[in-house]
């Protein structure tokens, strides 16, 4: 049985190690052989732990449903409480692949939704992750409800830390290009009174082309200097490392993206969410060249239009003609 040494040598390490995704990939497949239900539990807990810090949303979305079915066939070996704080996370990535519909996503918040009410949890949760998926598939006013209702619900034991929840709400304004807002709300991160695992990691993605924005030069580049290092060539990072791109184009730093765009464009291909990949092609979309680079160029324009027709609108088109 050596999916409990497996399991062992995982306890063992570190959870932003992504060696740790193999053996408790084996210590998975050796707890379902035998039918041992608390540790394949075990064993996928932990995987969508590691998964969440190294960057495999699709990994981390096959065992969460996994447990998710155990949890409704009231298995007394599944926690309640942790499924549910997992949720948050599986519900916020899930609009990520383009290959899931509307549809499975609406049905998906709703399960998520559906249970909190179970658990007499608050539902801001809900809310927030709700809107952040809006945000995702770019639905302005979906954005804007699901927001207001985000900030009147009350919070309880399942309320994200401090710096995320400020993180989201900065995310939330500079996504409405309420620039002046994303930084008034960021400022908490941005002079070190909030941090967390990936906090200020995400935050510097907004904040660099806010700053730049409302022309605040200086504290762009600051952003820069200081976000650059936390995201090179992280896989779970990808969003504020394409922003770091996008800074480096606004601000006429051309030979300091490229190298950045080759530094971190195979961790960037690599990546299980179509969503992260978009966002990294279309910050490098302009160094591209049409006859060297057209397998990207084509890559770019055919995710471009897989986003574009599952949320039934042309916001990633537009976010690529700008």
């Amino acid at each position: 049985m050596n999916y409990l040494e497996d399991l062992e040598t995982a306890w063992q390490m570190r959870d932003d190690d992504p060696a740790r995704i193999k053996v408790l990939e084996q210590a998975i497949l050796g707890a379902d052989m035998y039918n041992d239900i608390p540790n394949g539990i075990e064993a996928r807990d932990m995987l969508i732990d590691t998964c969440l810090y190294v960057g495999f949303p699709k990994k981390q979305l096959q065992a969460f449903s996994w447990l998710v079915k155990k949890f409704e066939e009231d298995c007394l070996d599944v926690d309640g409480f942790d499924l549910l704080w997992k949720y948050k996370w599986i519900a916020e990535h899930v609009p990520m692949f383009d290959e899931v519909s509307k549809a499975q996503i609406d049905a998906l918040l709703n399960d998520m939704k559906v249970k909190f009410e179970q658990r007499g949890y608050s539902l801001r949760p809900y809310y927030k992750v709700s809107t952040l998926g809006a945000m995702r598939m770019g639905d302005r006013a979906k954005a804007v409800a699901y927001f207001e209702q985000w900030q009147k619900a009350k919070s309880d034991y399942m309320n994200d830390c401090g710096a995320c929840e400020t993180n989201d709400v900065v995310h939330y304004h500079y996504f409405m290009e309420d620039y002046e807002q994303a930084l008034k709300k960021a400022a908490p991160i941005v002079t070190g009174k909030q941090s967390c695992a990936e906090v200020p990691h995400l935050t510097y993605g907004f904040t660099v082309i806010a700053y730049y924005k409302t022309g605040d030069l200086e504290m762009a580049q600051q952003c820069f200097d200081k976000g650059y290092p936390l995201v090179e060539k992280k896989s779970s990072l990808i969003p504020p490392m394409a922003s770091m791109i996008q800074y480096l184009n606004l601000s006429g730093q051309h030979e300091k993206a490229k190298e950045v765009i080759a530094i971190n464009k195979e961790t960037a291909l690599a990546s299980e969410s179509g969503l992260d990949k978009l966002l990294f092609l279309q910050a490098a979309f302009p160094f591209f060249d049409a006859e060297v680079d057209k397998d990207l160029v084509q890559l770019t324009e055919e995710l471009t239009a897989k986003f574009d027709a599952r949320n039934e609108n042309s916001y990633y088109s537009e976010r690529l003609a700008k």
